[in-house]
């Protein structure tokens, strides 16, 4: 079953299927479809509809049908000195994890972030997430809460 896992760039196309796995995300967080910022709308414009897109994304499949996602984009990091990836969602289906799904994604985060010549890969993780936050350690991830002494701040300019 694992050798019939795959992961692609998304295309145009996908949007349909990593939006309903993006709700099924949030869903998992007890947000509402309601709540959710985002719309479906904004993930065909922001990442396959302008130039240069404002996000990438590799889906996952299995026997052509969608079963994760990873949407990233890139940023600048003057504490490292160059460019990062910044990985905004990593999303495997429910029945489906455990499986390689979300190690193959990441895999693919990293092969692209070297391709791209990028100084790392950083990413949230809810802090109770700890089978998440074990998956990460077990790729060499460093907490950075605790080594660095640093906390995400975020200020919400949306409505």
């Amino acid at each position: 079953m694992a050798d019939e896992f795959t992961v692609r760039k998304a295309v145009r196309a996908d949007c349909k299927d990593i939006w309903e796995m993006f709700l099924q995300s949030q869903a998992m967080l007890d947000v509402t479809p309601e709540q959710v910022k985002f719309s479906k709308e904004a993930l065909q414009r922001d990442g396959f509809d302008c130039s240069p897109p404002l996000f990438h994304c590799f889906v996952a499949e299995f026997r052509g049908v969608a079963i994760g996602y990873a949407l990233y984009s890139y940023q600048y990091s003057a504490y490292e000195g160059g460019l990062e990836m910044r990985v905004s969602n990593l999303f495997v289906k429910e029945v489906y994890r455990c499986k390689g799904v979300g190690k193959l994604l990441f895999e693919a985060l990293i092969e692209k972030a070297k391709q791209q010549k990028t100084v790392g890969i950083e990413w949230m993780v809810l802090n109770w997430n700890r089978t998440a936050i074990k998956f990460y350690e077990n790729f060499g991830a460093q907490d950075l809460t605790i080594t660095e002494k640093v906390h995400a701040f975020r200020i919400s300019l949306s409505e």
